[in-house]
């Protein structure tokens, strides 16, 4: 019985935060030192203190957000290609999440690999020819 008033009052304290949590930024694929803008919908309203918090490795930092026409905006320097972000409600963690910025993606050396063929190709056929 113990457990089921605890169980209870456990959801009681994150009710307010189980609402239907959207998170989404822009640019979708920042560049370094470009703005990221984060929208949040928490289904908390202004009376809470949300902060955002972005790590780049073990660096963190905590820009307040702001409650605009129904969602939670906060916006950083994208300081790295990749930013762990985390949405804080009252100091609790409700949302986690990686921005990755715009990269090579996840073959940097694609053009050696396809040039040194090419190449060699071209090396072997101007020796035949010779």
């Amino acid at each position: 019985m113990k457990y089921l008033a605890a169980l209870g009052i456990f959801a009681l304290v994150l009710l307010p935060y189980a609402s239907a949590m959207t998170v989404e930024w822009h640019p979708e694929h920042p560049k370094k030192g470009s703005v990221v803008t984060v929208y949040a919908t928490l289904g908390v309203n202004e009376s809470h203190n949300v902060k955002l918090e972005y790590c780049v490795g073990t660096a963190c930092f905590y820009p307040s957000m702001k409650y605009e026409n129904g969602k939670w905006v906060g916006n950083f320097t994208m300081p790295a290609e990749s930013v762990d972000i985390t949405i804080l409600v009252d100091g609790e963690p409700v949302w986690n999440g990686t921005i990755t910025g715009e990269g090579k993606g996840n073959t940097p050396s694609f053009e050696i690999v396809a040039i040194i063929p090419a190449f060699i190709a071209t090396l072997l056929i101007w020796k035949r020819k010779n």
